[in-house]
């Protein structure tokens, strides 16, 4: 008990402290900043270049010898790919990731809250071994040469990139929940967990 006592009082400090509170409020920013940003400008791009392509593959129906954009189907792939990750990780932030809770409702307020923070840190576990096995990933495209179909002068790990980078933050998002309902009164876990999910499905920032 002594040796919990101890490991709780750096974790009060901290969440009482305006000055670490006020970093990760800058943190939480920036990542969410990051991750929203390029979830969008991806889709974006993805659909332009296939919308462009599109158009000149239909143009060269009748003119054969304009042909069409060789790289734009592996760079919207890629660009699908890079939207997909991050807004997978900025929807840990909002909380809208599916998520049943009609089984915890009607557990006590103790267990609902063990359940929750079990959840979350599987969650983190997993997540954090997905970041681990992406890097390889990346490591091993590098120490292979791999280079891209279509841009045959990139090496294709830059675009696997966004595995490790989005799967990072996607675990930073898993443990700030865990802490966050670490804090939280367990009458009160499960429903600020729908109110969360419910406010971010509503309010778009």
């Amino acid at each position: 008990m002594c040796f919990l006592s101890l490991l709780k009082k750096p974790f009060l400090w901290a969440h009482h402290s305006k000055g670490v509170n006020a970093f990760f409020d800058v943190l939480d920013k920036i990542i969410a900043g990051i991750n929203k940003n390029v979830a969008v400008i991806g889709l974006a791009l993805g659909i332009a270049i296939t919308a462009v392509n599109v158009a000149i593959r239909y143009i060269a129906t009748f003119y054969p010898d304009i042909g069409s954009l060789t790289w734009a189907e592996e760079v919207a792939r890629y660009c699908f790919l890079w939207s997909a990750f991050f807004g997978a990780a900025y929807g840990f932030r909002k909380g809208v990731h599916i998520s049943v809770t009609t089984i915890i409702e009607m557990f006590p307020p103790a267990l609902a809250k063990a359940c929750v923070l079990f959840a979350h840190i599987l969650s983190s576990v997993f997540l954090a071994y997905m970041f681990y096995a992406s890097i390889e990933v990346c490591l091993l495209n590098k120490e292979m040469g791999y280079m891209s179909e279509a841009l045959h002068s990139v090496p294709l790990f830059y675009f696997l990139l966004c595995l490790p980078i989005s799967f990072l933050g996607a675990t930073y998002r898993s443990i700030e929940k865990i802490y966050e309902v670490s804090f939280t009164d367990a009458r009160y876990v499960v429903k600020n967990a729908e109110a969360e999910m419910i406010h971010d499905m509503v309010i778009k920032d």
